[in-house]
């Protein structure tokens, strides 16, 4: 089985109930390995993996804006899971949790509450980014 078949059935909880369809699963292997996949949705709100030299992320997007899974979790009141070390376990167990809370991330980004959600997340990723120069 390829890399692209892995990915395919590791998003099978997001694309078997037509909520999420997958876009494009770019892989690279000159590149490090790495890779870009992208899903979209009927409710403008999309997810995307990045595999990018050997690290690895999820990200929930929308109107060409992304932000980091961990900072919308946060948001929506879900703890943050440990990161799987592999990729396609990785991507399985982020297609259960954004599953699991596809209708708290659909709210958060719908019309009515995207500016306010850009807002907070944006400080959110200032906490996290301040932290980090405090470890240093």
């Amino acid at each position: 089985m390829n890399n692209e078949e892995k990915i395919r059935i590791a998003l099978n909880t997001l694309t078997n109930d037509g909520t999420f369809y997958v876009d494009r699963i770019n892989y690279d292997e000159k590149g490090f390995g790495n890779i870009y996949v992208v899903l979209k949705s009927t409710n403008q709100v999309d997810i995307r993996f990045i595999k990018d030299r050997g690290v690895f992320w999820c990200e929930v997007g929308q109107a060409g804006e992304w932000y980091f899974i961990e900072d919308v979790f946060t948001l929506i009141g879900v703890p943050i899971v440990n990161k799987s070390n592999d990729l396609i376990d990785f991507i399985a167990e982020m297609a259960t949790l954004i599953k699991r809370n596809i209708p708290q991330i659909f709210q958060v980004f719908d019309v009515k509450n995207l500016e306010d959600t850009q807002i907070k997340i944006k400080a959110l990723a200032t906490k996290r980014a301040m932290g980090m120069f405090k470890q240093l």
